[in-house]
């Protein structure tokens, strides 16, 4: 009897022995998993400084999944953060904006100071670039809160002041100056110097100080930037010091120098202001050929990132083209009955109704009634500032738009928090009243391509074909 209790507490003991080793086997193994994902994570950020954006997406694609194997669920609030930085950088703000919303869902419910610290620095970035600067310095103070309670601050609450800095340069030149030295406090690095120097250089015009931060930051330049797109930045303003001070030759070798690094890290973006530069100090030394070469090159990358940055008809209007050209290609004797009517319609109206009357047509400018109802609710300064935006399609009209009407953007988002810049833009003019011939002429589009817009705002706000769009935005003010 004692013996077979032996033989039977031997086997128990054998199996308790068996689950303890493979829990703390899984328990290895998931702690292996998790810092897998903090290395994969670091190694995420590299790949973005050096621009390779491919790699990028492939690896958070990666922390994603292991992520969600191992319930880890700051890995995964971080990936689709850093998803959505790529995204932004190559101008899908849709997409973008979409990562952050379940990176947002997540920060919620984990409770996590440093992804409070990313996730709101990058809605602050979002914002910034698509123009609503007041809701953008809203997220960059809930960043900075947040960043401040980090216990290891460094590059990043650096990059959060250098952030505010840029928000309030055009505003608020000395508030701007104050945050570039909070971010050099924090992070005393070569970027960070050199964006003090680039202060002085642009704004104060002193040449001293700008050559004691801008030659600091290349003394503080390490080996392991020069894989990332820091040293073209810096390089940069360094050319941009020795134009002010008249030395072209040494200008042009270090703007040179700059092209070189910006375009191995893909920084597109930041090209054509340096071809600018490089043309105007071959000007000064007399090479216009050079000259011309390095302005077209500027003309050609400057309209394409324009071009690139209206993505919000392309798309859409070359799929209604291309459906409305197959659906006449199939209905053609049809669609030509159709027009002959609307032809005899219009000519009739043409001639029944004095051409005084025309304002009451959608396709003219607004009418005096109209502008009236407009004016009794944005004061008269507003109204002249904003309608002056929008008839020279100043990329200022939006961030106007949203300070001169707070609340307008915050209750459209509350309809579709997906608009674009564009689409927010369009919302605004119709607001002031603008017709879509006046918005196809300030925007240099065809009259049709607005229609498409509209209709496609429509269906993004889920607002019927009935509903006049400037009294449904009235009621959003």
């Amino acid at each position: 009897m004692c013996l077979l209790l032996k033989v039977k507490y031997k086997g128990l003991f054998q199996w308790l022995l068996i689950i303890s080793v493979l829990v703390f086997l899984n328990g290895c193994n998931k702690k292996n998993n998790i810092t897998y994902i903090n290395l994969a994570l670091n190694k995420s950020d590299r790949l973005r400084l050096e621009g390779k954006k491919e790699e990028v997406i492939s690896v958070n694609n990666e922390i994603i999944k292991v992520s969600k194997e191992e319930n880890y669920k700051k890995g995964e609030a971080l990936a689709y953060i850093n998803l959505s930085n790529i995204f932004g950088t190559i101008g899908n703000y849709k997409l973008s904006q979409h990562y952050l919303k379940l990176a947002e869902k997540i920060a919620f419910r984990i409770n996590d100071d440093f992804v409070y610290t990313r996730l709101y620095h990058e809605y602050g970035q979002m914002n910034y670039v698509i123009g609503l600067i007041s809701t953008a310095l809203k997220y960059n103070s809930k960043a900075i809160y947040y960043g401040n309670k980090l216990d290891e601050k460094g590059w990043l609450l650096g990059n959060i002041y250098d952030q505010r800095a840029d928000f309030l340069l055009d505003k608020n030149k000395d508030s701007a100056f104050i945050y570039y030295h909070k971010g050099f406090d924090v992070d005393p690095s070569a970027l960070n110097s050199a964006l003090i120097g680039n202060y002085h250089l642009r704004q104060t015009n002193n040449l001293d100080s700008a050559s004691f931060y801008i030659n600091n930051a290349l003394i503080l330049l390490k080996k392991k930037d020069n894989l990332t797109t820091r040293p073209g930045i810096i390089y940069f303003y360094y050319a941009e010091l020795c134009f002010k001070q008249k030395d072209y030759t040494k200008a042009l070798e270090f703007y040179e120098k700059s092209l070189v690094i910006l375009k191995k890290t893909r920084r597109i973006n930041k090209l054509p202001e340096v071809y600018q530069k490089v043309a105007l100090t071959y000007k000064k030394l007399n090479q216009f050929e050079k000259e011309n070469e390095y302005l077209t090159k500027y003309n050609q990358l400057n309209d394409s990132l324009n071009k690139s940055g209206n993505e919000a008809i392309d798309i859409s209007t070359s799929e209604a083209i291309e459906n409305n050209n197959s659906s006449i290609t199939k209905h053609s004797t049809l669609y030509l009955i159709i027009f002959l009517s609307i032809l005899g319609v219009i000519i009739i109206l043409f001639f029944k109704y004095p051409k005084k009357q025309k304002n009451k047509d959608s396709s003219v400018p607004i009418s005096e009634e109209k502008t009236s109802e407009i004016r009794s609710t944005i004061p008269d300064e507003y109204f002249t500032e904003l309608l002056s935006l929008a008839k020279n399609n100043d990329i200022k009209f939006l961030n106007r738009f949203e300070e001169t009407h707070p609340t307008f953007f915050q209750n459209l988002f509350k309809h579709n928090s997906q608009l674009t810049r564009s689409e927010l833009s369009l919302c605004g003019m119709i607001l002031l009243g603008l017709s879509s011939k006046d918005i196809a002429d300030f925007s240099f589009m065809q009259h049709r391509s607005v229609q498409i817009k509209k209709g496609r705002l429509r269906k993004k706000l889920n607002i019927s074909s009935d509903v006049n769009l400037y009294n449904f935005f009235k009621t959003l003010t």
